[in-house]
């Protein structure tokens, strides 16, 4: 069975086959658009926002599975853009659910949390699926699964203590451009593990 390190170890591999500048490169290019539909959501009665937490959430997905599988490429970080309102649609469900969860009480909601982890790499892999049906497979596959997750997620919390000094400087915050694709493609390899359980 792996562990944590094993998926960062994997990650830093295909991060490392000349996929890394290509992801940092889609992400800034992400982060530009998100910035420059701000003012506009907002003049909209934020349509344009909401399209755009689905595009973005299904293009950061998307460039991840292509990473660890090999295929990362610098255009994927428009692949979101017919896939909006649906990936928003599934991150809504999704999390009204958690939201019901988490009113019962705090650790039924984290636990949750981590059965919903996978949701929208089973979004991207499946496009046709519905919100409940990604949510679905994603508690069956995550089903023994929690903790490991929560340990591959543990696992990075050097990183993001060495990121708190930057949000102190101009710009600082972009420190963690550099981080997520690392993070992002943890998490894709461990989906890419279980997702036949």
């Amino acid at each position: 069975m792996k562990r944590a390190r094993d998926y960062r170890r994997e990650a830093w591999v295909a991060l490392g086959e000349g996929q890394y500048w290509p992801f940092v490169g889609a992400m800034f290019i992400l982060m530009l658009i998100s910035a420059a539909a701000i003012l506009p959501s907002i003049l909209l009665l934020f349509i344009p926002f909401f399209y755009l937490i689905g595009f973005m959430s299904w293009s950061y997905s998307t460039m991840a599975l292509s990473t660890i599988r090999r295929r990362m490429k610098f255009e994927l970080f428009s692949s979101g853009w017919g896939h909006g309102w649906h990936m928003f649609w599934v991150l809504c469900v999704q999390w009204t659910y958690l939201q019901l969860w988490f009113l019962l009480l705090i650790i039924p909601g984290i636990i949750k949390c981590f059965s919903y982890a996978m949701t929208p790499y089973i979004a991207v892999d499946h496009p046709d699926w519905t919100a409940n049906q990604c949510i679905t497979e994603s508690r069956r596959i995550m089903y023994g699964n929690k903790w490991r997750y929560f340990c591959l997620n543990i696992s990075f919390i050097g990183w993001y203590l060495l990121l708190i000094p930057a949000a102190f400087i101009p710009c600082g915050t972009l420190a963690q451009l550099f981080l997520q694709p690392y993070v992002q493609t943890a998490c894709a390899a461990f989906y890419e593990d279980i997702k036949n359980f």
